[in-house]
């Protein structure tokens, strides 16, 4: 019998300047971590380590789609996640002093 787990994909905030590094993690309904999982965005993809995390560093800004899937197995199958990031330009004026 094949059990379907549904991946959950969590971003460790809402925005991202150009250039930072963004953690990623990929789990399932039931909070456990997925190892293996396959992350990716337009820009490139990476997979995620035993604690089903990874990181990604985006070099434009823009609205981009991540997409986590990983390979069935014989016993489970993985129905893929989908999360929209927010990457904001670098800000070139020093903050006004308040």
């Amino acid at each position: 019998m094949k059990v379907d787990r549904q991946l959950v994909l969590e971003i460790d905030r809402d925005d991202v300047v150009v250039g930072d590094t963004v953690t990623v993690r990929v789990r399932d309904e039931w909070n456990r971590p997925i190892e293996g999982a396959l992350v990716r965005s337009d820009a490139e993809g990476t997979r995620t380590d035993e604690s089903g995390q990874c990181r990604l560093t985006f070099r434009e800004p823009g609205f981009w789609t991540l997409v986590a899937t990983k390979s069935s197995t014989e016993h489970v199958g993985y129905e893929r996640a989908r999360q929209l990031l927010r990457v904001v330009p670098e800000t070139t004026s020093p903050r006004a002093a308040q």
